[in-house]
């Protein structure tokens, strides 16, 4: 049974971490997933399918992960179908429970190379790469698009597309390739895409939590989180939960342990600093600790502030 398989059966909302370039790797999916109870399905940041078909280093390296992220899809942009199923089928061997496929990304870098948003122009060699994979892997085989390239016009005909040629499930990003991020998501669009396909649809863009997620979704099958996650990782929990402060530290405590454990300490330490400042944004009041915590060194001096945090009273 595959992981869309078992949300459905369980009848209960396809609830997912948004892929995330430079958020998503393996130490933030873990804290997500342990946060939320392992109600979630997290995906990964995006990788080249090109990288990891002619790096095996790389592919170990970013495809190396802690079972506990289960149920994890790995998202990858490209856009020659052979080396997609190349790459699929080195992140099947890995043991991940799907792969995305990056139909979405606006970055100019990517869509001017036929990448991302530019597979929505591409129809043909869109829908090649996800027969191949779809006919290839055993794990599904998922796209995360737009709503279009300066509209949603084509969404149905787009999304029927990719239903036929053998995608297990859409997500679509409520805004154009043109609005980039500007603006707010439109989720009328992705919900008339959900009644006119058979496939399970999720809604993503500006979606702050379950609860929110929830009143948007209407007819679609669940929804992703995106930015809000990186300074709530609750947000995935029912009911607005609120942590405790102590509970606070603990997952930061745990983050940078997660993240010694998948990288070299000093990498490590470098790319903590940003989920720290995330964790505690909002709490103006340990200022000086952000600061502090925005440029750590060792784990050592790390687990000296964060012992400091521990005895602040709110």
């Amino acid at each position: 049974m595959s992981w869309i398989d078992d949300f459905l059966k369980k009848q209960k909302p396809i609830v997912a971490l948004a892929p995330m370039d430079g958020y998503c790797d393996s130490a933030f999916r873990a804290i997500c997933q342990e946060v939320s109870g392992w109600n979630i399905v997290v995906f990964s940041e995006f990788y080249s399918a090109d990288g990891l078909h002619h790096n095996p280093l790389l592919a170990k390296r970013v495809l190396t992960h802690n079972p506990i992220e289960h149920p994890l899809v790995f998202q990858i942009f490209g856009n020659t179908p052979e080396i997609f199923l190349s790459a699929g089928k080195i992140i099947e061997s890995y043991g991940a429970q799907g792969v995305d496929i990056n139909m979405g990304c606006p970055a100019k870098k990517v869509v001017k190379c036929g990448y991302g948003s530019g597979l929505m122009v591409d129809r043909d060699r869109a829908m090649k790469i996800v027969n191949i994979l779809a006919e290839n892997l055993a794990i599904p085989v998922t796209v995360k698009t737009r709503l279009g390239w300066n509209g949603a016009e084509e969404l149905v005909e787009f999304g029927q597309a990719l239903e036929q040629a053998g995608a297990s499930l859409i997500t679509v990003h409520g805004r154009t390739y043109k609005q980039e991020y500007m603006g707010e998501a439109n989720w009328a669009p992705i919900k008339e895409l959900a009644k006119n396909v058979k496939i399970p649809v999720l809604g993503n863009g500006d979606c702050k939590s379950y609860e929110d997620g929830m009143q948007k979704m209407e007819n679609l099958a669940g929804f992703m989180i995106a930015r809000w996650s990186l300074w709530n990782p609750w947000c995935f929990l029912p009911d607005n939960y609120e942590p405790a402060w102590q509970e606070r530290i603990g997952v930061m405590e745990k983050h940078i342990e997660y993240m010694v454990s998948s990288k070299w300490e000093n990498r490590a330490c470098i790319e903590i600093r940003k989920h720290f400042t995330h964790y505690l944004h909002g709490f103006e009041w340990v200022r000086e600790f952000r600061k502090k915590l925005a440029t750590v060194t060792s784990v050592q001096e790390t687990a000296c502030i964060l012992e400091e945090l521990k005895t602040i009273s709110l």
